[in-house]
């Protein structure tokens, strides 16, 4: 039988030990001495070890509730209300959906990097690492990531979300910095945003996603005789998901911080988001901070695009018909400066797999297949299947027109990827009577050093098959093909000239608007 304890935390839920004694006070009539001891020597609940709360309360949970939505929402809200730190690490991560990568925390936890009487985002880490909330592991394709310990290793669905996310966000990023510089709310060249030029961007003690100085009067300092000291725009995004109060709050902690440090000019504070719960649109004005959205910074038309770029890339299976909503996409957000890029390197797998869709003889095709053997894991981009004959594994590169693959990438396929993959093939029982086949596809030119590498590789082995498919092998592909938006997209992303590039970008530039006619002032 389940003892008075064990059913009132059944009941109540996960919670501090402090609410749990007042419950057993309130329901069953004991004295707080004796409802305090109960709980203490109670051998069927767990405590939370490492994670202290006011009056040396613990976080208390039934072992069945471990990991579940509500053990992880009633632990975020009881340190939120009491430690801002790590509540705010914990809200940041569920908010990605558990899983994201460690160089990003330091930007969402709202921790400041180094401040006196603040624990650090390493400390926050170090310490939810060792009450086994977390865990670090690296994720193919991405690297080290901070993800929740009551789940293993991400799987390609998981890993297909996050890099969704982040490619999304990347290219939302490099929009509000057009944005932003194009206004003159920064100074032009001296922007900068997360994971470009080596170092997260940071104003004050704290990291962000995009962050600029800014000479806007409001904004910055000026004295007689001496330079003007410059303010700040600060932004971090957050998309996938209607942001709530909590997860907010990592945010605006770093805000009504930074206000703090008088040696900082002042802030412009914008969050971007999908959406708000009216809580936390409410807070955000509350705190001074400008809660804007996708479709209020860019139109429906953008916001439209950057959501279902998101969802092209979480599908891991290639489905007829999705190959108009790339071209779409990219027609709608090529423009952004630096999008063009990502767009390629995130799309280009999905060029590749509706070609071998509509060209080969296949059981099944999976993009992003996560394979793992005792040495490591590693990532397919493109993974086919043709039961009981072939399975070949894709390894795809998108390059602008006329781009060139480095030659140390053709190597570390060859000499690391190949082997890791046929070990962990080796596993599958599904895969023993089929013939193994590796192929790297690119957009981009190899060196003939690169390709003397591949045809060499592939005469030394019979045991498995390489096979290099080049920009010419793609061009004759995508003549081949009955699919009007991938020639389109293929021609015009992937394989055009780098001149008729130049010729189009000319184009678009002289499709803005004319300069208005002076008045009759400017003419006298």
């Amino acid at each position: 039988m389940p003892d008075l304890v064990e059913t009132a935390l059944r009941k109540i839920g996960p919670c501090v030990s402090t609410a749990l004694v007042a419950a057993l006070i309130k329901e069953h009539g004991l004295t707080a001495d004796n409802a305090r001891q109960k709980v203490s020597r109670s051998t069927s609940i767990k405590k939370l070890a490492h994670i202290l709360f006011p009056h040396r309360a613990r976080f208390l949970y039934l072992q069945s509730d471990y990991g579940s939505p509500d053990f992880w929402v009633a632990l975020t809200r009881e340190l939120l209300a009491n430690s801002v730190s790590y509540g705010g690490g914990l809200a940041a991560l569920l908010a990605r959906g558990g899983a994201m990568p460690v160089a990003h925390f330091a930007i969402a936890c709202g921790a400041p990097v180094a401040q006196r009487g603040h624990v650090s985002p390493a400390g926050i880490l170090e310490r939810l690492k060792a009450a086994q909330l977390v865990q670090i592991v690296t994720e193919p394709g991405i690297g080290e990531c901070v993800e929740l310990s009551h789940q293993s290793s991400a799987d390609s669905y998981e890993l297909a979300r996050m890099r969704a996310r982040l490619h999304t966000e990347q290219v939302l990023l490099g929009a509000v910095k057009d944005w932003a510089r194009n206004l003159g709310l920064v100074s032009y060249n001296k922007v900068e945003i997360r994971d470009e030029g080596g170092r997260q961007p940071k104003v004050g003690t704290f990291h962000w996603d995009m962050a600029g100085p800014s000479y806007l009067g409001p904004l910055a300092k000026r004295a007689a005789n001496a330079k003007p000291k410059p303010g700040f725009l600060v932004c971090d995004v957050l998309l996938g998901v209607n942001v709530s109060s909590v997860e907010l709050r990592p945010f605006i902690n770093k805000c009504t911080t930074l206000r703090s440090l008088t040696k900082v000019g002042a802030c412009l504070q914008i969050f971007v988001a999908d959406g708000y719960a009216p809580q936390a649109y409410a807070l955000a004005k509350e705190q001074g901070v400008i809660p804007a959205t996708t479709e209020t910074l860019f139109g429906v038309e953008v916001a439209k695009a950057l959501r279902e770029l998101a969802e092209l890339l979480r599908d891991v299976y290639p489905r007829a018909g999705t190959f108009e909503k790339v071209d779409a996409v990219f027609a709608q957000l090529s423009h952004i400066e630096g999008a063009a890029n990502n767009l390629r390197g995130a799309l280009f797998e999905y060029l590749v797999a509706e070609i071998v869709r509509t060209n080969s003889v296949h059981d099944n095709i999976q993009m992003n297949e996560v394979l793992r053997s005792d040495s490591g894991s590693a990532e397919v981009d493109v993974l086919v299947e043709h039961r009981n004959q072939s399975v070949r594994f894709i390894e795809c590169k998108g390059y602008r027109p006329g781009g060139t693959v480095p030659d140390e990438m053709v190597e570390r396929w060859l000499e690391d990827r190949i082997p890791l993959l046929r070990k962990a093939a080796a596993s599958n029982t599904f895969w023993q009577k089929c013939r193994l086949e590796f192929e790297f596809w690119t957009s981009g030119t190899l060196t003939p050093a690169a390709e003397a590498l591949v045809a060499a590789a592939a005469a030394r082995t019979h045991k498995y098959a390489i096979k290099l498919v080049s920009s010419r092998d793609l061009a004759a592909l995508g003549k081949a093909s009955n699919n009007t938006a991938l020639k389109k997209t293929l021609q015009e992303h992937f394989l055009g000239h780098p001149l008729e590039k130049a010729d189009r970008v000319a184009q678009a530039s002289r499709r803005r608007l004319a300069t208005p006619p002076a008045s009759q002032l400017a003419t006298r």
